[in-house]
């Protein structure tokens, strides 16, 4: 498994899930397992999406960032990304 966070700026977080759910589907198609979203600030958000591995992140992970963002009218202000060493429930 392979996660990436993406930290985005924006007016209103909230008006960001809506764009962040219509274009899921397409993130779905190009391989994410999930995602999760949360608010860090008034103007703030940080999402995580969980992946395969990391050949199929970094295939789609550009493309979609930048669809996001023009969508929302976000700005991607910082990211990071990795192997998932453990997950616990």
């Amino acid at each position: 498994m392979f996660a990436t966070f993406t930290d985005w700026s924006m007016d209103n977080p909230e008006e960001g899930v809506k764009t962040a759910e219509e274009i899921w589907p397409e993130m779905k198609a190009a391989g994410a397992i999930n995602m999760r979203i949360v608010k860090t600030d008034d103007t703030g958000a940080r999402s995580m999406t969980m992946w395969p591995n990391e050949t199929t992140a970094m295939k789609a992970i550009d493309a979609i960032r930048a669809r996001g963002a023009a969508k929302s009218g976000s700005e991607v202000v910082g990211s990071a990304m990795g192997t998932v060493l453990a997950e616990m429930d």
